[in-house]
C-alpha cells in the first residue's frame, strides 16, 4: 500500500519494487489483470494516474489477454511497460533448444595483482627501473604499464576460452585466486620510466586476481503467444537476470538482462611490479 496525498487514503499495488541507484529511491508498480478481452486505454489511464499519486517512477500492466492498439500506443508515449502471460511451460525440449538446458551466467572482475618483464641485461639501459610508474609507446602513445597490461590480457581472452577451470581454481583457491599470463613482446614495445630511462623487454607475465560470481538461469521452454521460446533467469534481493532465446529464420537469437549488482565488487589491490632477480 502507497499514500495518495491528494486523496488522503492508501493504494493498493499489485506489485511494488524498490530499488535505490546513484541515492535516487526508485518504485516500480507492476498491475496484472485476468480481463476477458484486451486491455482499453481508459484502463492503462487509469494505472498511470494512480502511481503518478502515490509516487511510482515505472509502471508496468500485465494483461492475461493482451492489449487494444490505443492502449498501446498510450503506453508507448507514456513510457508504460505492457506485457502479456499467456504463456505455458513445455516439457518436451525441441532439438534447437536442447543445449540451453543447463544454461548459466556468469560476471567477474578481474584485476592486476603483479606485472614482470623479462629483459637481456646486455641491453637494459642503466639504472631502468620497472615499477607502476613505466609508460609504454604503444601504436604513437603513451599508455601507463597497468593498461598496457589490462590490454594484454584481454586480449588473450583466457577469461572466455578457460573459465571453466578458472571456476574451478576459484572454488579450490582459498578464497584468493589468481591466474599468470605470459606475452612475447620480443623487443617491439619501448618502456620509459618515471626519469625517462628506456628498455625494450622480451617479454611480460601478468598476474590477475579476479572474483566471480556464477548463477543458474534455471531455463525452461514455453509457448509464448504461439511461438516457442527458451526463458530463464533468477531474481534476489541483491541481484537479478532474465534471458530469452527464440528461433527466428532458422537462427537462434536472444536478449540478456543483468543488474549491476550481479558483478562482484572490485577488491581494492596495488599492483607489484618487478623484473627478474
Amino acid at each position: 500500500m502507497l499514500h495518495d496525498a491528494e486523496a488522503e487514503i492508501d493504494r493498493e499495488i499489485d506489485i511494488l519494487v524498490e530499488s535505490t541507484i546513484l541515492n535516487c529511491n526508485l518504485k516500480i508498480g507492476i498491475e496484472c489483470t485476468a480481463e476477458s478481452a484486451p486491455l482499453e486505454i481508459r484502463k492503462i489511464e487509469s494505472f498511470k494516474e494512480k502511481h503518478r499519486k502515490v509516487g511510482i517512477n515505472q509502471t508496468i500492466v500485465v494483461s492475461k489477454n493482451g492489449f487494444s492498439e490505443s492502449a498501446k500506443t498510450y503506453a508507448k508515449k507514456h513510457n508504460i511497460k505492457l506485457l502479456t502471460f499467456n504463456s505455458a511451460k513445455k516439457e518436451n525440449w525441441l532439438k534447437q533448444f536442447e543445449f540451453l538446458q543447463g544454461l548459466s551466467i556468469y560476471g567477474g572482475r578481474y584485476f592486476i595483482r603483479g606485472v614482470s618483464a623479462t629483459l637481456d641485461p646486455n641491453k637494459v639501459t642503466p639504472d631502468f627501473l620497472f615499477n607502476h610508474e613505466v609508460i609504454v609507446f604503444v601504436n604513437g602513445e603513451d599508455v601507463p604499464l597497468v593498461k598496457f597490461a589490462a590490454d594484454l590480457f584481454v586480449s588473450s581472452e583466457v577469461s572466455k576460452k578457460a573459465f571453466k577451470e578458472l571456476m574451478a581454481n576459484e572454488k579450490t583457491g582459498g578464497g584468493d585466486p589468481w591466474i599468470e599470463v605470459g606475452f612475447e613482446l620480443n623487443e617491439k614495445y619501448e618502456f620509459k620510466d618515471s626519469s625517462g630511462r628506456v628498455s625494450k623487454p622480451q617479454s611480460i607475465v601478468v598476474v590477475m586476481g579476479y572474483k566471480s560470481n556464477y548463477r543458474s538461469l534455471e531455463m525452461q521452454q514455453v509457448a509464448y503467444e504461439g511461438k516457442d521460446m527458451v526463458v530463464g533467469g533468477f531474481f534476489d534481493k541483491n541481484s537479478n537476470a532474465h534471458v530469452a532465446f527464440n528461433e527466428v529464420d532458422g537462427k537462434l537469437t536472444g536478449t540478456l538482462e543483468v543488474s549491476e549488482s550481479f558483478l562482484p565488487p572490485m577488491p581494492s589491490v596495488k599492483p607489484t611490479s618487478e623484473l627478474p632477480k
